[in-house]
């Protein structure tokens, strides 16, 4: 009876379901403390729709943000030694006219789309080719992220207790709430809407970090946390969101990649060129993952028996004891009786 609600069974295992959007806020950041610490932000720069940067674009409880982008463009051609220009197979689809010197080992290369017309020959028979980089590389920064807003809806299902409940409470966040609200952990507890700026001031305090997280990407989760009491009023049971920076950091520190990033890659031709070009794309994000958790109580006749049982149980213990010590520490034979 001395334990925390002894009186309760629990159900700790949620079963749950997220779908998050991003929408560009409406209207700009002006006086937030964290602007002095990027200085090339300007709201009203960007070219690009917010659909742009999320990439891929679709995910399971997660949300990739691009805040850096590196694009480096390659050209295939054949390395210019005797062998490849005696093999060179005019019929072939790379047309491939020029002839470069490898600056480094040549490599028996074949794009993905044209690997059917060499399947059945050796390796030793196939032409070198070389990926030879370009000079051009493009850098695009995102900075317009820091005025993204983050809608979450999910549910959560007890199964065990049958309670079902969502982060848009009913009878308290209506349509209009919604289109004014923003989250704030004192104001505005209960929003489901999170600037991405605000995110970043909860989750890191140093703010020489910041323009790091968007320089090489950073991994953040969002926990959704449900502790609610079945004896009490339903509209006590409402979500605490919980925000927190999950790689490593320094960045110095990392022994691999630091912050968030991947590499992808596309094919192409230009107009009047039968070169293939290859554009290698790393893209440097924040990787937002929102992760549900829960503990639901209930009164139980059973568990409330169980406890009161245990509990009289402790007062049996000291006799146990006593008689113990009298059994086998104690020399029953000095004590003696008056007749």
């Amino acid at each position: 009876m001395c334990q925390r609600s002894s009186y309760q069974i629990f159900d700790r295992s949620p079963i749950s379901a997220v779908t998050i959007k991003i929408k560009p806020s409406a209207h700009c950041l002006r006086n937030a403390s964290i602007l002095r610490y990027f200085p090339k932000y300007n709201c009203s720069q960007s070219s690009y729709d917010v659909n742009d940067f999320i990439t891929p674009a679709t995910e399971n409880s997660a949300i990739t943000i691009t805040t850096r982008m590196l694009e480096t463009e390659h050209v295939l051609k054949y390395c210019a030694d005797t062998t490849s220009r005696r093999r060179q197979n005019r019929s072939s689809s790379f047309r491939l006219v020029s002839l470069h010197t490898c600056n480094e080992r040549a490599r028996c290369i074949l794009p993905p789309l044209y690997r059917q017309e060499y399947e059945n020959e050796t390796i030793v028979n196939k032409s070198k080719l070389c990926w030879f980089k370009l000079s051009t590389i493009t850098v695009k920064r995102n900075y317009q992220a820091l005025d993204y807003i983050l809608f979450i809806k999910h549910f959560v299902e007890f199964t065990q207790l049958g309670l079902v409940r969502a982060n848009l409470v009913a009878n308290k966040i209506t349509k209009e709430y919604i289109d004014t609200c923003e989250y704030d952990p004192i104001h505005d507890s209960l929003c489901p809407k999170f600037r991405l700026s605000k995110i970043l001031e909860m989750i890191e305090t140093d703010p020489r970090e910041y323009e790091a997280m968007f320089y090489y990407g950073s991994l953040i989760e969002i926990k959704i946390s449900w502790k609610c009491n079945l004896d009490k009023k339903l509209e006590y049971c409402q979500p605490f969101y919980e925000f927190q920076r999950m790689d490593i950091k320094p960045y110095k520190s990392n022994p691999y990649d630091p912050g968030s990033s991947f590499l992808t890659s596309r094919y192409f031709f230009r107009p009047d060129d039968g070169e293939l070009h290859r554009l290698h794309t790393n893209i440097y994000n924040l990787h937002i993952l929102v992760s549900v958790t829960g503990e639901v109580g209930k009164f139980d006749l059973f568990q409330t028996t169980t406890s009161i049982g245990s509990f009289l149980g402790i007062f049996g213990t000291g006799a146990i004891v006593c008689d113990f010590i009298a059994a086998f520490f104690t020399n029953f034979k000095t004590v003696k009786y008056d007749p």
